[in-house]
């Protein structure tokens, strides 16, 4: 039985198809995820595609979520009606297979039925174009422009139904020899043992055979499909608590690496054993440490690129640079690092791509963020490691002790659009702040970037913090990082600066 609040959040106006796709709580409403706005967002879709040159072809995916199956039958069915090929997997599939498929088999469009890490009570549509890239600002205004058009309840056509493909495995197995093409055989110690937590997600199809392919015998764990992800309150890999079990399973069979992959597989956490338990690794971290293992194992050409985005920390690019990579960054949002990857000159190759949010990419099989590489190269990198006597853990320090500890830390508050708006007009009032050096406002547009609602800061400690409303989310999102020669002194720096702009624009 819903609430009065409930009833008048439900149907408080459509629920908006923006730049992130769609994403929202499932439920009777036009503000809620169902079948009917589904169907609308699709008849939108079905408008955008017949208005552009790509193929008239889709590729739909689905991860484990309640309805997913469902929804996504019912877009191919739509897409079908208007004599739109439709190709769908038989099973739940992590989202960057969806985008290698768009790749391999020179398809128009993809669509992928998830909310990614977000609750149970979640579900989402998310659309790629022709490339695999999920859609930039432009195309999304032009599918969100189409959905304006359509009422809820639209008749479907008759008699141009195309039959519904389903995914060959083939190409599953071609999505796989790729992954253990790009990762190699590296020496492998055959003794070092891992846990791979699917977090009841789609990646149990796929990440475990990878594995297994590059040498490896996983310990598997959360591997069955689970709507409601085991009673997890979030299954996100960002958050400690998703690793309980793993935790058990690890201390039982002496693993010493923990990877969880949220349910469209598309983000991936570690946890790290060391003398004290097991530590969780930020995207940060991982990522620079994934520059310089790539940098170590494949070496480096002219022109090869690493991209990430005006949030993450500051650790990565200076790894970057130092190995003589090229470093690029812009808005959050990882379809931008897939665009640009696309777009790279002929002259440029992209090396690696990360955010820090568990979001990883290398090769140019994807583009999009991909869980199933980003695994795949984490295990050989613990490995490897873990033959010299250390851990990734150690391995940052070293890195940290040659180029500054660089510590980062992500708050966020549930906010209404007046507040978020409040916050940010504060900001770009003039705000005065002890230390401050340099204001970066993105919602005019930086380095040739598309604007952005979000605002930079940078302090004369080398200390740095961004403010910007959630893309998906009615939450408002503050990133501190701050850095130093020594980890306490980056600690307490960190510290002082998240505690004082966390007061000061009431961010709790």
């Amino acid at each position: 039985m819903m609430t009065p609040e409930q009833v008048g959040d439900a149907f408080s106006g459509n629920i908006v198809f923006g730049t992130g796709g769609l994403r929202g709580i499932m439920g009777l409403g036009v503000n809620r995820i169902n079948r009917y706005t589904i169907e609308r967002v699709t008849h939108g879709l079905v408008k955008t595609i017949l208005s552009q040159d790509n193929p008239r072809s889709v590729c739909v995916s689905y991860d484990t979520r309640e309805n997913s199956e469902e929804y996504a039958h019912l877009v191919c069915e739509l897409l079908s009606a208007y004599g739109i090929d439709a190709h769908i997997f038989g099973k739940p599939m992590p989202t960057p297979v969806l985008s290698f498929a768009i790749r391999f088999l020179k398809l128009g469009w993809g669509v992928a039925i998830t909310a990614s890490h977000n609750p149970q009570e979640y579900n989402g549509y998310k659309v790629y174009d022709s490339k695999g890239v999920q859609l930039t600002d432009q195309m999304a205004i032009e599918v969100t422009n189409a959905i304006e058009t359509v009422g809820f309840f639209k008749p479907v056509p008759e008699g141009l139904r195309l039959p519904i493909g389903v995914i060959s495995p083939m190409l599953e197995a071609s999505y796989s020899d790729y992954i253990v093409s790009y990762a190699k055989r590296n020496s492998l110690s055959n003794s070092f043992s891992m846990v791979y937590s699917a977090l009841h997600g789609a990646g149990a199809n796929v990440i475990p055979a990878v594995l297994e392919d590059i040498g490896f015998s996983p310990i598997l764990t959360q591997q069955n499909p689970d709507s409601s992800f085991g009673g997890l309150k979030t299954p996100n890999p960002e958050e400690p608590d998703v690793y309980a079990d793993a935790i058990s399973v690890a201390e039982r069979t002496g693993a010493k690496l923990l990877c969880a992959t949220d349910p469209d597989c598309d983000r991936v956490g570690v946890m790290v054993k060391t003398e004290r338990g097991f530590r969780l690794l930020n995207g940060n971290q991982i990522g620079a440490l994934l520059i310089d293992f790539l940098a170590q194992t494949r070496g480096i050409s002219p022109g090869d690129t690493v991209v990430t985005t005006v949030v993450s920390g500051f650790l990565g690019e200076l790894v970057a640079i130092s190995y003589g990579l090229e470093f690029k960054r812009l808005l959050t949002g990882f379809k931008y690092i897939g665009e640009y990857a696309e777009r790279l000159p002929e002259n440029k190759r992209f090396f690696f791509g990360y955010e820090e949010s568990y979001g990883f990419l290398a090769g140019d099989g994807v583009r999009d963020k991909d869980a199933v590489i980003a695994t795949a190269l984490i295990a050989q990198m613990a490995d490897m490691y873990d033959q010299k006597g250390m851990t990734l853990l150690d391995r940052w320090e070293e890195l940290s002790l040659q180029h500054g500890f660089c510590l980062e830390e992500l708050r966020s508050a549930v906010a209404t659009t007046e507040r978020q708006k409040k916050i940010m007009d504060r900001l770009r009032g003039g705000t005065i702040i002890d230390g401050l050096v340099r204001i970066e406002d993105y919602l005019p547009g930086v380095d040739g970037l598309p604007p952005s609602d979000l605002i930079k800061l940078y302090f004369d400690d080398g200390g740095w913090a961004a403010i910007r409303p959630s893309g998906t989310e009615p939450k408002i999102k503050l990133y501190t990082g701050a850095f130093a020669r020594d980890h306490d002194t980056a600690k307490n720096r960190l510290l002082k600066l998240t505690d004082m702009l966390t007061v000061m624009f009431g961010i709790l």
